[in-house]
């Protein structure tokens, strides 16, 4: 039963758990349906584009309203908001399974306005709770677990999807007790005080070339995610004989590498300083160029090799853009800078299937080596003292 004593042990947790909780929420939008697209396209009658439809209406509307729950948050109070996303987050991805298809991407458009934020808020927990090498470390854990949390939907899914394509929206049901779980947690509830005028005059500060140029690496890291790995990778695994259940393996393969490297985060960053970042851009284009090597040789268990690579790149790239951007900021206005990444994150996740659509499914990998291998090799000018955030150039 939940008493005082409960009470007491929820009040004694770090604010780490609290964020972990979040951040597995704030994963499961697209990890949990994404190995059920090619089921779901059964059986609606639908192409690969239309079936992808789902993971764009999940993700566009956090390009606006992630920056308008980051500013809520500032200014009502880190809990309230977060645990009221959560709760509808949950209750319309559950819905998804009552309707048709139509409907249900109106449900996957409320359903991404409400969660478009989460793991920029998880992310922003930590900001407030940890500092220095304690909260890079915190991050890099943070990261751990999303990526863990993507490996059990995605396997979780992909066996769900097998049996029904309704049975993964299932998963979303989670969210209720997180919800109630965020709401009487111990995290710092701050929130800020001045008049709005004066708020987002602090606030715009903060945007410094030196932030927009990290949002554009991390938009083009979630393109290539969503559009190389999460949206397309299921239908080379289909051409080359595989089913659902070989895809969530594969899929979960890439979390549970990316879980591994995340958590040694701090080690990596100290062997590598700043080459931190092009070095996993690099691993993004020789994870594509393993793809689409076992697309063409045809054998779907091959697809695990460059799945662990990519995993790498992930769980390097994403936790040290979120530690950079957060060192960059103040508590006052944290919420919202790291949701406005969130929004641009959500851009990237929208237009990179979209924009790898255009593509016959091989040249869906080579465009995504060439554009990786160009912002490795961007960030190498960078670090070699050339100013490509100028704004003469």
């Amino acid at each position: 039963m939940f008493n005082l004593s409960s009470l007491k042990l929820l009040g004694s947790l770090k604010p780490e758990y609290t964020a972990y909780a979040i951040t597995l929420m704030g994963v499961m939008g697209v990890s949990a349906i994404a190995p059920a697209l090619p089921v779901i396209a059964k059986a609606f009658g639908l192409t690969k584009i239309q079936a992808g439809i789902l993971v764009m209406a999940f993700t566009l509307p956090g390009t606006i309203f992630s920056p308008v729950t980051g500013v809520m948050a500032d200014r009502f109070g880190r809990k309230i908001v977060t645990s009221t996303a959560i709760l509808i987050f949950g209750i319309f991805g559950f819905l998804c399974t009552f309707v048709n298809f139509r409907t249900m991407v109106i449900f996957r458009l409320i359903q991404g306005s409400s969660a478009s934020a989460l793991v920029a808020l998880s992310t922003t927990i930590i900001g407030d709770s940890y500092t220095g090498i304690d909260r890079e470390k915190i991050i890099g854990y943070n990261a751990s677990v999303l990526t863990t949390g993507i490996a059990f939907y995605q396997l979780t899914g992909g066996y769900l999807a097998h049996l029904n394509w309704k049975y993964p929206f299932y998963m979303f049901l989670l969210a209720v007790p997180t919800s109630i779980f965020v709401m009487v947690s111990p995290i710092p509830d701050i929130r800020c005080e001045d008049n709005f005028s004066e708020y987002a005059s602090r606030v715009s500060k903060f945007f410094s070339r030196k932030i927009l140029w990290l949002f554009a690496t991390g938009m083009v890291a979630y393109a290539v995610l969503y559009g190389t790995f999460l949206t397309y990778l299921p239908f080379v695994i289909y051409k080359t004989g595989g089913n659902s259940i070989v895809v969530g393996a594969v899929q979960a393969t890439m979390s549970l590498s990316t879980a591994i490297f995340a958590a040694k985060l701090t080690k990596i960053s100290k062997k590598l300083g700043n080459k931190i970042l092009p070095a996993g851009f690099l691993a993004y284009a020789l994870a594509l160029s393993g793809i689409l090597a076992s697309y063409f040789s045809g054998y779907e268990l091959s697809f695990f090799i460059p799945s662990i690579i990519f995993g790498y790149a992930q769980g390097t790239v994403l936790p040290t853009l979120q530690n950079l951007i957060v060192s960059f900021t103040k508590e006052e206005g944290r919420a919202t800078i790291m949701s406005t990444y969130g929004s641009v994150s959500k851009l990237g996740q929208t237009v990179g299937p979209l924009f790898f659509g255009l593509f016959t499914l091989d040249g869906v990998y080579i465009s995504g080596i060439l554009l990786t291998l160009a912002v490795s090799f961007l960030h190498v000018l960078k670090e070699k003292g050339f100013n490509i955030t100028s704004s003469k150039l």
